[in-house]
């Protein structure tokens, strides 16, 4: 078995609280109550114990994705295998894995350098309901949403997700080149065992912050209208208007976080209920309509 879906991920902050305040008043998270005497903050968007780790440290980053195995045997084919391929693994402490709320956890970089860490076992949480009268986020057992990373090496990237942790390819996106004399821009969008239509996506460039974007799903459009309204509110800079993806079909926007950090916010995602019978794609365009960018010039 492969990988099941995209369980928590963890970012760093110079001030997790400000993050936290915002993931609770624009995105309707909550916050967990789970201190681990380190100033971090954990948010939540469901049942989970918590899906963001938000930590304190000296600058703003995006620090892991923290992907789900199905079983502890899963987990430990996949440490072996891993190990095998000459890739360099650690394995965390009991009290790192009780940080996360997981039964065990090891960690290893993607050729790109991103950080991937990877667990089975997570611990039951408790109900829960969003806040800003948002009904439920579109998680379960397709995990918080989805993660684009940026994977320069890409080819080599694309193999180590592909051969090693057993993602498939949905999509292959290939758009212009974002400057002259600069190569194509590529999106590779894959999908774990679960029916979102991607969990994972590699852009072919890197990002100061590590992180492309992290997409959040709700179930309606009311939803995320709401939802711009409180991004314009808090003069939040939206960098992507609403719009309809062509691989997908999510419909959605995008704006920057506190600390840089790229969000997607949408509802109405595809999902394959078989994929033994799906075949990939490659797309030359990212959207059916919208998704007009506007990228901050340096210096704004």
């Amino acid at each position: 078995m492969g990988i099941e879906n995209l369980g928590y991920v963890r970012m760093q902050m110079t001030d997790p609280q400000a993050w936290a305040d915002f993931a609770v008043d624009v995105l309707g998270f909550g916050i967990a109550d789970h201190d681990d005497g380190k100033g971090s903050k954990y948010l939540r968007m469901d049942d989970a114990p918590f899906r963001y780790i938000i930590e304190q440290g000296d600058e703003d980053k995006f620090v892991s994705s923290g992907l789900q195995l199905s079983s502890a045997e899963a987990y430990a084919a996949l440490v072996e295998k891993l190990k095998a391929a000459g890739v360099q693994v650690e394995t965390g402490s009991d009290e790192e894995a009780a940080r996360r709320a997981v039964t065990a956890f090891s960690s290893c970089h993607d050729p790109s350098g991103n950080l991937v860490e990877f667990y089975h076992g997570r611990l039951d949480g408790s109900p829960f309901t969003p806040n800003n009268n948002i009904k439920a986020f579109i998680t379960g057992d397709m995990g918080l949403g989805h993660l684009v990373i940026p994977a320069p090496e890409n080819e080599a990237t694309e193999e180590f997700y592909t051969s090693l942790f057993g993602f498939g390819i949905s999509d292959d996106l290939t758009l212009p080149p974002p400057a002259e004399g600069a190569p194509n821009q590529r999106v590779l969008f894959m999908h774990a065992e679960n029916p979102r239509h991607h969990t994972l996506g590699l852009y072919n460039f890197p990002n100061p912050t590590g992180l492309i974007h992290l997409m959040i799903e709700v179930g309606s459009i009311d939803e995320v209208g709401y939802c711009m309204d409180r991004v314009k509110k808090a003069g939040l800079h939206i960098f992507s208007d609403l719009g309809r993806h062509s691989n997908d079909e999510m419909v959605s926007f995008y704006f920057f976080a506190p600390g840089g950090m790229g969000l997607e916010f949408g509802f109405d995602g595809k999902q394959v209920a078989d994929w033994s019978q799906y075949t990939p794609t490659k797309t030359t365009s990212g959207d059916y309509w919208g998704h007009e960018y506007d990228f901050p010039q340096i210096g704004e």
